[in-house]
């Protein structure tokens, strides 16, 4: 191969050096214009994503979700939070968070919304993790639960480790429920609680539960000490509590005295056991009325499916010694103070329950009164307690002075009649008493179902006279049919302003009683008599009238009670100066009035037929004298005014009461629901009659 030249090489690399150059020109062209649709590129992608993002605004218009603000919005989230979902491992936040990005980033933003943190089980870390960073600085409001298919030790080392996982964040934690299926698990929780002035400054609400029925305390014997016996006052916190609300199912109240001192709200639950054992716990009545004395501003009661144990009777006064037979097993205390509470809410104890524990409570206050009341059981299972007979409780009479609204569910008459006989109940303005009985309360087909008999007020309560009743509620049962049922029910309620009767029998006999009226007529000093008025004789201020399920009310009973009422007061007779005589009205020096019954079932078979109770004779007749200054029915009369009054003012009260027996209030709304009897079109009639509010819904 020849060897190419010195000049055709030079000659050669100007020529590449050339092409070289070329190419480079046409290169930065190139580029040029690849920059500058590049940049074209981008400006209609920006304009497409621009668009694109408009559209899905215009989209997200059409939804009225996204018309809110994000304030609103943020609301919402939380009250969403909030909610009880059945599975713990729910996660509401997670799950709004996935929706959209907007939700996304209002979620994220928001702390509180990672506040609330559900948990069963504890095998993964990163969950609890993620909520205790996106929550921030915000108090806590934690519910651990063990999984119900853990053995014993795993559940142990799953709550041990949750609690440590946890321990730095519980000084903002104000809501803590911690439930497990043994005791050893719970037990974990108790050196924590005995240091809460470090480990829960601002606990609020605090529920410890043990899921299983009636559990065994053999490995934790130290929670079965009595609470004297197991506190240590001198490690003891000085700092009084946060906590208002607490929550003990199955656990034995052993806690620091400091740190229930300001509870408000206390719900205790405890199963009673078949079989009696000493690694068990049993709630005595010593033990609760001791705990309860250690939360002197408790509010609210609450005992689900309790029963303590009878250890305790109330202590003997000077007249009443103590019973020999009760001495040994049974200790004798005072009535504890319980001067802030307004609520008890007591389910399943039986008819001599009830009067064990309200005896040993001194409740000023307490306002509503809510028991689900059984039939008493044949026998207790734990040995070293016994039941001591009622006898034993005769000397003690508790009084609820300011006691307004009483709720009782009774299992048959027999818990009924013998549950509320030894309270004095004065100023109670709201009863509602239902029948329970559910093997009573079912019917074949076409049969009546088989309900007990509503008894006698008398043997309800201790004193019969309600002079406080405004409303009152009965709930299956049957209405006795003998005469004057009517009057002895409702004649003790003069102030009844709403009654309620649900799945009831007989409740014909508790509307004829609302149909009697009474035709009363004054006498001038001269003697001359002035034309009578007519009143009704019982509940003159019933307003209300609800009847539901009762399958023999019929249309025209219920349209006699509302004439007797709505009717009464366009007919009054006036004096001859046209001025009312009415006994706010009647002259100085009236001191005698004839009043007359008039029965409406008698004038209806002798000479009702025109619709003109006048023409009809007085059946019974008899003087009223004035009343003496110091008579209990003017006591009764006046309830708000003070009990020193001056005669005047005490001649006006009975005067008031008078008016009301001649003018009554009128009926101004009736519910009937499921009443065969009654149509549609007959109850809507009733607004003729001056019914201002009628409500019927079919039988079907």
């Amino acid at each position: 191969m020849r060897r190419r030249s010195k000049a055709l090489i030079e000659q050669t690399l100007q020529q590449l050096d050339s092409d070289i150059a070329i190419l480079f020109t046409r290169e930065a062209s190139l580029q040029r214009a690849i920059d500058d649709l590049s940049k074209l590129k981008a400006d209609i992608m920006n304009e497409r994503v621009e668009k694109e993002a408009k559209r899905k605004d215009l989209e997200a218009e059409k939804e009225p979700i996204n018309w809110l603000p994000p304030e609103l919005l943020s609301q919402i989230f939380a009250a969403t939070i909030d909610l009880d979902f059945e599975g713990m491992n729910c996660h509401p936040p997670i799950i709004l968070s996935h929706v959209c990005s907007k939700w996304r980033d209002l979620v994220l933003s928001n702390s509180y919304l990672w506040s609330r943190i559900t948990l069963r089980g504890f095998k993964n870390s990163e969950i609890i993790d993620m909520f205790l960073l996106r929550s921030k600085d915000a108090w806590l409001d934690i519910a651990y639960a063990s999984l119900s298919d853990s053995m014993a030790t795993e559940e142990h080392s799953q709550a041990r480790d949750f609690l440590h996982r946890i321990r730095r964040h519980l000084h903002r934690c104000k809501a803590l429920s911690f439930q497990c299926k043994t005791a050893a698990a719970v037990a974990i929780l108790q050196p924590l609680v005995q240091r809460f002035d470090t480990i829960f400054p601002n606990l609020q609400r605090f529920n410890l539960s043990i899921s299983t029925p009636n559990p065994s305390f053999l490995e934790v014997p130290s929670l079965l000490l009595p609470h004297e016996d197991a506190t240590d006052e001198s490690t003891s916190p000085s700092t009084p509590s946060c906590l208002r609300h607490l929550i003990l199912h199955q656990v034995p109240p052993k806690l620091p005295t400091e740190f229930i001192g300001n509870l408000r709200k206390v719900e205790l639950s405890y199963s009673a056991g078949k079989h009696a054992s000493q690694y068990r716990y049993y709630l005595k009545l010593s033990s609760l009325c001791r705990f309860l004395s250690l939360t002197p501003r408790l509010e609210e009661l609450t005992l689900t499916n309790t029963v303590p144990y009878v250890d305790a009777l109330p202590a003997p006064t000077q007249t009443v010694p103590v019973n020999p037979s009760s001495s040994g097993t049974l200790v004798y205390l005072p009535p504890t103070r319980l001067e802030h509470l307004r609520t008890i809410e007591w389910t399943y104890p039986s008819s001599l329950d009830v009067p064990r524990l309200l005896c040993l409570l001194d409740a000023p206050v307490l306002d509503k009164l809510d028991l689900w009341v059984e039939k008493p059981p044949l026998k207790r299972s734990h040995p070293n307690y016994r039941s001591p007979a009622l006898q034993e409780y005769i000397h003690v009479t508790p009084c609820f002075p300011m006691l307004r609204d009483l709720s009782l569910q009774c299992n048959g008459d027999e818990a009924m009649v013998s549950v509320l006989r030894r309270f004095s109940l004065p100023a109670v303005e709201r009863v509602a008493i239902t029948n329970v009985d559910t093997a009573a309360r079912k019917h074949a087909e076409g049969k009546e179902p088989q309900l007990i008999l509503f008894p006698r007020l008398e043997s309800i309560f201790h004193d019969p006279r309600l002079p406080h009743l405004t409303h009152l509620t009965l709930s299956h049962f049957k209405i006795s049919p003998e005469a004057g049922r009517g009057e002895s029910v409702l004649g003790y309620m003069p102030l009844l302003t709403s009654l309620s009767l649900d799945s009831c029998l007989g409740v014909g006999r508790l509307l004829e009683g609302l149909q009697e009226k009474l035709l009363i007529g004054t006498t001038s000093p001269k003697g001359n008599e002035r034309p009578s008025k007519r009143g009704v004789k019982l509940c003159p201020r019933l307003e209300a009238l609800s009847i539901w399920g009762c399958r023999d009310v019929d249309f025209g009973c219920l349209r006699e009670v509302v004439l007797a009422r709505n009717e009464t007061t366009k007919d009054r007779p006036t004096q001859a100066d046209g001025s009312d005589t009415g006994p706010n009205s009647a002259p100085h020096g009236t001191n005698t009035s004839n009043v007359m019954r008039y029965d409406i079932r008698q004038g209806s078979r002798e000479g009702y037929q025109d619709g003109n109770p006048d023409s009809h004779k007085v059946l019974t007749e008899r003087k009223i004298k004035p009343l003496k200054s110091n008579h209990p029915i003017l006591c009764a009369t006046a309830m708000s005014s003070s009990s020193q009054l001056d005669p005047k003012a005490k001649i006006v009260s009975t005067l008031v009461a008078m008016r009301e027996v001649l003018e009554p209030a009128n009926i101004i709304y009736i519910r009937v629901a499921q009443c065969k009897l009654v149509t549609k079109e007959q109850a809507f009639s009733l607004r003729d009659l001056g019914v201002i509010d009628v409500i019927w819904a079919s039988s079907n």
